[in-house]
């Protein structure tokens, strides 16, 4: 399972901060032609393998996330109200210069528009081969239920569990769903990527979550999906694709008092 370095290796980077000189304004930096669908970009030149931060905090919450391309957007997801977004820039070892912050008030369509957009770490295509095997997935089903049903129940049949993925890898690492599927094999963090693309794609919210599992001792991924007679329900493709293997009935919504949450995307 998803290792909790991920989470920790990130929040440390940041203990030695320090503040830049110079600070951009935000028509320089922050994209926020899409803010009101739950998203942000960030306009800033990637050169000389530089290594860029961005951090969006809210009521004393705050995420941290890798800035890979210039195309990368990342989620307002804890609702309507005042944020405050950050652009660190890699000085030295792991000291990191604020390069500019703003704050902004946001005010979202729909507290679960962010948790239908492709951005960090849910990134999907709408012309992707994922978004595609969804809709084939679901065009003869009427509700979110058996849809959100029809696409876990593929990915726990085809995605294997890849138990030495972890191993290898970085502690920047943010799932490719494309490549996950034609691989069909992953991590919790893969298949609780690959899940929310694929509802996401077909216009069901979908949050990949992480923290821990009663039973399991490592840093876990699951899913929480928004069903319109019932609201936030809990779906672990990952641990359910392991107890297919062995063979173990499943239950297709989870106990949420089997998991602690730490962060939500």
């Amino acid at each position: 399972m998803v290792k909790r370095v991920f989470s920790l290796i990130v929040f440390l980077v940041f203990v030695v901060l320090s503040i830049g000189q110079a600070w951009a304004g935000s028509s320089d930096i922050f994209d926020l032609t899409n803010i009101h669908q739950g998203i942000v970009r960030i306009n800033y030149p990637l050169k000389n393998n530089n290594k860029i931060k961005v951090m969006i905090q809210k009521d004393g919450v705050a995420y941290y996330y890798d800035v890979k391309t210039d195309r990368d957007a990342f989620p307002l997801q804890m609702g309507s109200g005042s944020y405050q977004l950050s652009l660190l820039e890699n000085i030295k070892d792991n000291k990191y210069e604020i390069k500019s912050s703003i704050n902004v008030n946001v005010k979202l369509k729909d507290d679960k528009i962010s948790f239908l957009q492709s951005a960090s770490p849910v990134y999907w295509q709408r012309d992707g081969e994922v978004a595609k095997i969804a809709e084939k997935l679901t065009k003869n089903l009427d509700t979110d239920e058996q849809k959100a049903y029809a696409i876990y129940d593929y990915i726990i049949k085809y995605i294997k569990y890849d138990k030495d993925k972890i191993t290898s890898l970085s502690t920047d690492y943010v799932p490719m769903v494309e490549e996950i599927l034609s691989s069909g094999k992953g991590i919790c963090f893969d298949y609780a990527a690959l899940y929310a693309a694929m509802l996401r794609s077909i216009d069901i919210p979908t949050k990949l979550v992480k923290g821990y599992k009663r039973d399991i001792d490592t840093y876990h991924a699951w899913n929480e999906v928004y069903l319109q007679d019932q609201g936030w329900v809990t779906i672990d493709t990952a641990y359910d694709a392991v107890m297919l293997e062995y063979g173990t009935s499943l239950t297709f919504y989870k106990d949420i008092s089997e998991y602690s949450k730490e962060k939500e995307y």
